[in-house]
C-alpha cells in the first residue's frame, strides 16, 4: 500500500487590505466555504501558479 506524502502546514500573517477581506467575506458567504479555508486555497493556487520572470530569477528588480 502506497503512503501518502506528509502535509506540511505554514501559517502567514499577510496585512490584506479591507477591500480584500471584504470580497473574501462575500465569496465565502456565498459557497459556504470557511474564510480561512478559502483563504489558504486562494494562496496555494497563486502560489504555485507564480512563474518568476528572468529578472526576478537573477536577483535583479524589475
Amino acid at each position: 500500500m502506497k503512503e501518502k506524502a506528509p502535509i506540511v502546514t505554514q501559517l502567514y500573517r499577510l496585512n490584506v487590505e479591507p477591500k480584500v477581506i471584504d470580497q473574501l467575506s462575500k465569496i465565502a458567504a456565498r459557497t459556504g466555504e470557511p474564510k480561512t479555508r478559502l483563504a489558504r486555497r486562494l494562496f496555494t493556487e497563486a502560489v504555485m501558479s507564480f512563474k518568476p520572470t528572468k529578472a526576478a530569477k537573477n536577483g535583479a528588480k524589475a
